[in-house]
């Protein structure tokens, strides 16, 4: 099952992307800072971001997006903001933006596009690597 690591400082928000998630099949992991999402990558692999852009503390989300991608390279990264456009920020150049308010179904389906790309690529890495024996 692939992680999807939801950050989101307003807790309505999350709980609604969370849910909206788990019932597409994901494992969600939830954080409502970016330190409490830098701690909870320090635990283990995540496949998916989604975070909102403007957080308390020190760090954004953009922060977080460049973070998870040197940490984890393939890991399919979305990013979301009503109140800054793609322009205004340096997103790493994998990371997917979506203006709020969003649709909640097309973040699902973001998703599910970002995960079978990913099975389709292990799939591939695995048949090419099995080849040559």
């Amino acid at each position: 099952m692939r992680k999807v690591l939801v950050v989101d400082d307003e807790v309505l928000i999350r709980m609604t992307v969370t849910d909206a998630l788990e019932d597409a099949g994901f494992e969600v992991i939830e954080a409502g800072t970016v330190d409490e999402a830098l701690d909870k990558i320090d635990d283990g692999t995540i496949h998916f971001l989604f975070t909102d852009i403007q957080m308390p503390g020190l760090l954004t989300g953009v922060d977080l997006a460049h973070e998870v991608a040197a940490r984890f390279p393939h890991a399919g990264i979305v990013v979301a903001s009503g109140r800054i456009t793609p322009g205004e920020i340096d997103l790493p150049s994998s990371a997917q933006f979506f203006s709020k308010p969003y649709d909640l179904d097309l973040i699902v389906a973001r998703f599910e596009s970002m995960s079978k790309s990913a099975d389709q690529r292990a799939s591939s890495t695995h048949v090419s690597g099995t080849s040559g024996r």
